[in-house]
């Protein structure tokens, strides 16, 4: 109990009732002795979305176990040895990692038994949710995804236990740990410099700072709806575009 979790990325084409098709992206993540299971629907496979996603579902799951294990996407693993040692870790990830205290491990190369129980997961969420029914829209997808996840958390028995993950999560939450940042104040940190007009540019949108700032190298901490940004002694905040 409390040991480690497993967490990866899925995609899948989604025809609504109207017959339009969609690709759904998916961040799922499962603790491996309870088999509690939390699926976030995201926007892109990108570094933000899987850290947000990540300590969203820490929150939900009531803690965060030593070891989180990924397979190796360039969200965050950049580079490895040809014995699988990583040599550039994806930066945003690891400040992400550290301000939780936790421990990451990735599937080894070339081992599909590590592998496949990552890939699996998102095969059994593709089978065991978008396969087996039918969305009216992206509303009714968020609704259905909620009532599922009471379903498989609280009620089916596992196959891997023969019991509802809600039973052996009882034991599993006495070993996680608390977590360290909420949701709501997770913030990336991204180095910036601060331009002759006085403004920082973040994903295409401009943030002004103090003309005495001009010229300076600073951070820009992202949060979910606002940004906060530190050059030397100068400081601004706005709300995120």
């Amino acid at each position: 109990p409390g040991e480690f979790s497993q967490h990866d990325f899925g995609q899948v084409d989604v025809r609504f009732l109207d017959g339009t098709m969609r690709r759904v992206h998916f961040f799922a993540s499962r603790l491996k002795y309870s088999r509690w299971v939390q699926v976030s629907l995201v926007p892109s496979e990108r570094v933000e979305p899987l850290v947000r996603a990540l300590v969203d579902h820490f929150a939900a799951m009531g803690g965060i176990p030593l070891l989180a294990v990924f397979d190796r996407p360039k969200t965050v693993a950049l580079k490895w040895d040809r014995e699988g040692r990583v040599t550039e870790w994806n930066s945003t990830f690891t400040g992400v990692a550290l301000d939780l205290g936790l421990g990451v491990e990735l599937c080894w190369p070339y081992s599909p038994e590590q592998k496949g129980a990552v890939e699996n997961l998102v095969g059994w969420v593709k089978g065991s949710f978008f396969k087996q029914r039918r969305f009216l829209d992206d509303e009714d997808l968020a609704r259905q995804l909620a009532e599922w996840h009471d379903d498989v958390n609280l009620r089916r028995p596992s196959r891997a236990t023969g019991v509802p993950p809600a039973e052996r999560m009882r034991e599993e939450r006495l070993r996680l740990r608390p977590l360290k940042v909420a949701p709501a104040e997770l913030a990336l940190r991204i180095p910036v410099f601060v331009g002759v007009t006085g403004e920082v540019l973040h994903d295409t949108h401009p943030y002004s700072m103090p003309p005495e700032a001009i010229g300076i190298a600073g951070t820009l901490y992202l949060y979910r709806d606002k940004v906060r940004i530190v050059a030397g002694r100068h400081e601004a905040a706005h709300p995120r575009r």
